[in-house]
């Protein structure tokens, strides 16, 4: 048992979940406070105007806007994109995780402590994000981020559901037959 709890200490579950969980929340908040910020940008560029003299490449403001940093701008969109790829990548990690958990009951016992854990603290933060909704400079930054706002609007739900996969997934690693371990013969007699 003494070797289950060091397996715990060195592989830091708890913290590696919590984290995961919250970064998943935080993400989106970054990704669309970043995406109403180059949109404003560009929005300010583009009521811009002046004439620039003596050159032989623009003639405007606007020209040379057009030529440089429009298309940087223009990069926005993929924001949201990389916000959908950042949580689902985490979600992955997370079923990962849980997987590598099964390794030993003790982490298999505190697996299942997290989804309990886990659900009631995403319960807090989809109400926060529910109350950052009701602002109406914050909702115009999120309204392009669809699969974001589905996912924390339904936070308790999506985290229950992948803290309980990553715990049968643990329950599925404990309990496959060891195969070509020559230490131990025990494992393949019947």
């Amino acid at each position: 048992m003494f070797e289950s709890f060091e397996d715990f200490k060195n592989y830091s579950f708890i913290i590696v979940v919590l984290f995961s969980i919250i970064t998943i929340a935080i993400s989106g908040l970054f990704f669309g406070v970043t995406y109403f910020i180059l949109d404003s940008t560009q929005t300010a560029f583009q009521s811009t105007n002046c004439v620039i003299e003596n050159n032989t490449l623009v003639d405007s403001c606007q020209e040379l806007f057009e030529l440089g940093l429009y298309p940087f701008l223009a990069l926005k969109d993929v924001l949201i994109w990389l916000s959908f790829f950042f949580i689902f990548a985490l979600a992955i990690g997370l079923l990962v995780l849980g997987y590598q958990s099964g390794r030993s009951p003790v982490l298999m016992g505190f697996s299942v402590v997290i989804v309990i854990v886990m659900t009631y603290i995403s319960i807090h933060i989809s109400n926060i994000y529910r109350t950052l909704l009701d602002n109406e400079v914050f909702r115009s930054m999120m309204v392009d981020f669809t699969v974001y706002n589905k996912i924390m609007l339904n936070f308790p739900l999506f985290v229950f559901i992948i803290t309980l996969m990553a715990a049968l997934l643990s329950v599925v690693n404990f309990q496959r037959t060891k195969v070509n371990n020559p230490a131990s013969p025990v494992d393949l007699d019947y």
